[in-house]
């Protein structure tokens, strides 16, 4: 069975995460937008390459 991402555990999908935590961040200005754009495009990459399966 393949290992979950930490976000799946925590929020049931990277995308919910995203709605979830980032955006509501960025939109109150607690997250600088064009900086998660890079760490979630870098974690997305992360998530769809399978580093999370990884030991």
């Amino acid at each position: 069975m393949p290992k979950l991402s930490p976000f799946a555990v925590w929020f049931g999908s990277f995308d919910a995460w995203v709605e979830q935590q980032v955006l509501p961040g960025i939109e109150s200005g607690a997250l600088e937008g064009a900086d998660m754009i890079v760490i979630v495009s870098a974690l997305r990459r992360w998530e769809t390459d399978g580093a999370w399966h990884r030991e």
